[in-house]
């Protein structure tokens, strides 16, 4: 049995009134008591009694029949609360541990993220609210100190796991190929299925601005640094002038990231501010960006940004499209794609994609990718983000159908999820034995 995270939580959110009345008619409901105790940190009944109606949210979400047999409900009433002191002694080691950290602007940021799954949910407020009360979990304001308390829960354990993989202090134990082949068989019923996949290759043509534009581009950017660094408000400036349509809205707010998740020129400069510091304006394939870092954090920052695309025009456009339609006839002409792709493609896009999802492409991938044969060209394919064009030239290397996962494509996963898993018992029987634990239940 496996407790949701927080996320998975909000998402299950829409049956737990369901799952909880179902277990009130079960006669499971009792007067709060502590069920055990781990430390000094007491686990209340009511904690196991939420847990259980969670997953009976689950359940009643798969459709699968709620248990009333008494016996069997005790069971899993004492499995739930093992399973409680287990994540109770791996959070108390954590907040023990000096190499392991949570920031309380990642626990928000997750919180966050939870609450607006959940709210979206939902209509209106008012059904909201009305859902939240039949599940038990009082009002908005509580249900989000709930969440933000579990997400820091689940970051701190998270965090303690790979902080001792990573000091090799994790003592794991792979499984071998029996143990692999017997969890196969086990857990077979309940694996998802494979979604439909795609593997091709891509070279990628992006427009090229003129001197003149890029001139004009750079221009307003160094304008705009002038005038925040004289004291002009940063969100009003990205909201007014900022070509970047995901964050204009919110101010140029892109949130907490770490090295290697911006593009290197970007990366290059936004790690060497202090916070407050305004940039010069830095260019990168997407035009020049004005940055300011918020806040810094040990390997991640904090940051904002105004984003200034030089104007590409219709010729800009036909002249890339040109050439892309000039790879496209020269692989078909039997080219090597090696060898085009060192010539053309743009260095910031992924040029490998395996077994990629297919529902997950661009629609103009989906609908070129349909029914294409092993080893065929296809495009140019046009896509545009945040108003600049690109073009791509696929070569296609193979589908694959919704269906079954096989052994094989689960072997790996497996053996990492069974490592892991001999991993953490080992963690947490040394911390039961080190530990006061006592069950009154």
């Amino acid at each position: 049995m496996v407790r949701a995270s927080p996320i998975a939580f909000a998402v299950m959110l829409s049956g737990v009134a369901a799952a909880s009345v179902a277990a009130q008619d079960s006669a499971f409901v009792e007067v709060d008591r502590i069920a055990a105790v781990v430390g000094s940190k007491p686990i209340p009944m009511s904690r196991v009694i939420e847990e259980l109606n969670l997953l009976f949210a689950e359940y009643t979400r798969t459709g699968r029949p709620i248990p009333t047999d008494p016996d069997q409900i005790n069971a899993m009433r004492r499995e739930m609360l093992d399973r409680l002191i287990e994540d109770e002694l791996l959070v108390q080691q954590a907040l023990r541990d000096t190499l392991v950290a949570v920031t309380s602007q990642q626990v928000q940021t997750a919180a966050e993220t939870a609450v607006r799954q959940t709210r979206s949910q939902f209509a209106s407020e008012l059904e909201y609210r009305r859902q939240l009360q039949r599940a038990g979990l009082g009002t908005p304001d509580e249900y989000r100190r709930y969440i933000t308390d579990q997400t820091r829960r689940e970051l701190l354990k998270q965090n303690l796991i790979e902080s001792l993989r990573q000091r090799g202090e994790l003592r794991q134990i792979p499984p071998n190929e029996e143990e692999l082949r017997a969890y196969f068989e086990q857990t077979r019923a309940q694996q998802p299925r494979r979604p439909a996949t795609v593997t091709f290759r891509q070279i990628v043509i992006r427009p090229a601005p003129t001197r003149v534009a890029d001139s004009v581009s750079r221009a307003r950017a160094d304008s705009v640094a002038r005038a925040l660094r004289n004291g002009a408000d940063f969100a009003t400036a990205a909201r007014r002038f900022s070509d970047d349509v995901a964050t204009r809205e919110q101010g140029g707010e892109l949130g907490w990231f770490r090295r290697g998740q911006m593009v290197r020129e970007f990366d290059a400069i936004a790690f060497r501010l202090r916070p407050g510091q305004i940039s010069n304006p830095v260019r990168s394939p997407f035009g020049y960006h004005v940055i300011e870092v918020e806040r810094v954090e040990p390997a991640e920052i904090r940051a904002r940004h105004v984003l200034f695309s030089p104007e590409i025009t219709d010729t800009d456009r036909a002249v890339s499209r040109s050439l892309a339609d000039s790879v496209a006839a020269l692989l078909r002409a039997g080219a090597r794609f090696d060898s085009l792709s060192r010539e053309h493609h743009d260095a910031i896009e992924q040029s490998l994609f395996e077994t990629v999802i297919t529902q997950d492409l661009f629609p103009s991938y989906r609908a070129a990718v349909a029914d294409a044969e092993p080893g065929s060209i296809l495009g140019p394919i046009e896509v545009t983000e945040n108003g600049l064009p690109r073009y791509a030239v696929l070569l296609f290397v193979e589908a694959l159908p919704e269906g079954e996962y096989t052994y094989e494509e689960l072997r790996d996963r497996m053996r990492a999820l069974l490592s892991e898993g001999s991993g953490r018992r080992r963690l947490v029987e040394e911390l039961r034995k080190a530990t006061y634990v006592e069950i009154k239940i």
